[in-house]
């Protein structure tokens, strides 16, 4: 057992309640990872207590008979209030991603299912049924247009899923993702130091648990793609992923879970985590998923593998007019982007990064960001540009972009250099932040 599985196993037992049956952390019973808990339980023996947290675990799906927007999904915490209901105020409780979570079908669809596939046996069959029927309820809630092939990690999540159920429109969805990845080389939701984890979780289910042709392709092609990437970009001495980061919870996985680094732990890679696990730690929750990513992921072991960095290495993706390039050196990672004019997920977005022995630095968006590009003017030396929203409800703050750093850089007008690095910002008022 590496030391990362016997950390989870020790923040296992201390979130488990064994009053209410599920995981408790942040004060909260969270239904995701009560069901990866039970997982983690299963490999190693504890049947019965899986079952009674997967008893609570289903407790918390929508019926088909709900409201579409939520019918099928699950509750992200057990004292989440019902959606649709009125809180003590009066408010209708029925806004995305805050009063439900729709991706929590797909999450907790592909979780269940994997359960029962490796462990129904031991389980019995009156859970087995249970958690089928679960499965096919996730699937089969899914609304038709709600998920774009551009949303790689829960398309292809939704993709082996809709599969499993014999749903004939998630076919559609596999064709859609495939050609996104066929005319641009990689998935659209690029580089994320979370998000490529679970779309990787997703190609190796559809590659190798799949039984439809067209699925299995689908799972090749996505895996060979983001495999490749990785291979230039993992800077394996520094354990770090280079950028730009189209989503990320944070800059520095030494300072939160990311979920590439625990992937990459799963398959033996070297990667950077947190040097403290506890309640204090950003996504400590996502640690859940390393038994899941081991036992699911087990192909990749050959197909990712970093080689030592000896010289200066350069990758650059296009989609369209965006532009991504990430530089990688024996001591050195930088990532920046321009083009990229979209507005999902901004506030998660990095359109510039750079680690050295020494500290990082990086670029995050604002409340009022429209749109940022940083340009490549000379050798380490970028320029940074951004336009602001407009609007009768837009504030403007004084600052423009942050600009997050681990420790204090040389600031002059318009100016910050940090290391080798030089970042100008000619007209934009930034804020400097150390990170914690």
């Amino acid at each position: 057992m590496s030391a990362l599985h016997r950390a989870l196993a020790d923040m296992h037992e201390q979130l488990w309640d064994d009053d209410c049956g599920m995981v408790r952390l942040y004060g909260l019973h969270l239904v995701r990872e009560t069901a990866l808990g039970a997982f983690l339980d299963l490999e190693s023996g504890r049947v019965e207590r899986a079952r009674r947290a997967l008893r609570e675990v289903l407790k918390h799906q929508y019926p088909m008979d709900a409201d579409p927007r939520w019918a099928g999904t699950f509750k992200t915490h057990a004292a989440q209030p019902d959606a649709g209901t009125l809180d003590k105020d009066g408010r209708l409780l029925d806004r995305e991603w805050r009063d439900y979570d729709p991706n929590w079908r797909q999450f907790l669809g592909v979780i269940l299912a994997m359960v029962e596939r490796h462990y129904g046996h031991v389980l019995g069959d009156a859970m087995r049924g249970h958690l089928n029927v679960a499965v096919r309820l996730a699937a089969e809630s899914e609304p038709v247009s709600r998920i774009s092939p551009g949303y790689s990690n829960i398309a292809l999540l939704h993709a082996w899923l809709g599969g499993e159920a014999g749903l004939d429109g998630s076919s559609r969805l596999v064709e859609g993702v495939a050609a996104q990845v066929s005319r641009d080389g990689d998935i659209a939701e690029y580089n994320s130091p979370t998000y490529d984890a679970i779309s990787l979780f997703a190609s190796c289910l559809l590659a190798d648990f799949s039984t439809d042709a067209n699925r299995r392709g689908l799972g090749t092609l996505v895996r060979e793609k983001v495999a490749a990437r990785l291979n230039i970009v993992w800077h394996p001495q520094m354990a770090l992923q280079a950028g730009p980061y189209s989503r990320a919870y944070g800059l520095d996985p030494r300072l939160y879970v990311s979920l590439m680094s625990v992937l990459m732990a799963a398959i033996d890679v070297s990667a950077a985590g947190p040097s403290r696990l506890d309640n204090n730690t950003t996504h400590v929750h996502d640690l859940y998923f390393l038994p899941l990513f081991a036992r699911v992921c087990a192909a990749l072991r050959g197909v990712i593998a970093p080689q030592p960095v000896t010289a200066a290495r350069r990758h650059e993706q296009r989609f369209g007019d965006v532009i991504a390039t990430s530089l990688v050196e024996p001591n050195l990672i930088l990532g920046w982007e321009h083009g990229r004019r979209t507005r999902f997920a901004l506030d998660q977005y990095a359109p510039f990064a750079m680690y050295s022995r020494d500290g990082f630095l990086g670029v995050r968006t604002r409340a009022d960001t429209a749109w940022v590009d940083v340009l490549e003017i000379a050798p380490k030396t970028f320029e940074l540009r951004c336009a602001r929203l407009e609007g009768p409800d837009v504030k403007h703050d004084t600052a423009a972009l942050t600009i997050v750093a681990s420790k204090s850089p040389i600031t002059n007008d318009n100016e910050i250099l940090f290391g080798e690095v030089t970042l100008q910002f000619p007209g934009i008022v930034v804020e400097v932040r150390l990170a914690r």
